[in-house]
């Protein structure tokens, strides 16, 4: 990877590897039997990474955006079927080490217009989910820290409000009322609300 993108830590050492761990991609399908309805979870863990690559694309971002395709296609649908819920930022920051804040958030929302381009060719509405806070801002064992995620959010809200199919969910107030199981990660029930929005869809 180059200095601007991802794996930072294990993937780096080791290739086609994540920095997430027990992260994969999982399909849903729906239990209707009317229409096509699926729902997939895509890891993707930076907002431009080297973890999957294929012979046609160079960062996950492009592999991503290469299969969403791939699937409209193989059912028959077109990008305005498709519904993409977005979000990368917490490990992001890892590539923050030994750099100041604004060049930080410069490659942040540099990585992230080139990420949402991608995404616009092949998702009706873009769903951005805001960056949720960490219990420990100030530990020095973490790169996170939400003084910086806070206006890491409120860049990608302004970036998002240019596109014409591009909405912005802030979860940021909803993710504090929750208790943490990590620095970074909440108990099921958060995630479990938060994706019961987009599933009751199905």
């Amino acid at each position: 990877p180059q200095y601007n993108q991802g794996p930072a830590k294990f993937g780096r050492k080791n290739h086609f590897c994540s920095d997430v761990a027990s992260a994969g991609n999982r399909r849903f399908e729906s239990d209707s039997t009317e229409g096509s309805n699926f729902m997939e979870l895509l890891t993707v863990d930076f907002a431009s990474d080297v973890e999957q690559q294929t012979r046609y694309t160079n960062t996950t971002q492009e592999t991503a955006t290469l299969h969403v395709a791939n699937q409209l296609q193989l059912r028959g649908l077109t990008y305005e079927d498709s519904v993409c819920v977005v979000n990368v930022g917490l490990h992001d920051q890892k590539l923050c080490e030994s750099k100041s804040d604004s060049h930080c958030l410069v490659i942040y929302v540099t990585n992230v217009k080139v990420y949402l381009n991608l995404l616009y060719n092949v998702c009706g509405s873009i769903i951005w989910l805001s960056t949720t806070p960490v219990r420990d801002t100030h530990n020095p064992n973490y790169p996170q820290r939400n003084d910086r995620m806070e206006i890491m959010n409120e860049k990608i809200r302004e970036v998002l409000a240019k596109f014409d199919n591009g909405y912005f969910v802030d979860v940021w107030e909803t993710a504090l009322g929750n208790t943490f199981v990590d620095n970074a990660h909440f108990t099921q029930d958060f995630y479990d609300n938060v994706a019961g929005l987009f599933s009751s869809l199905m």
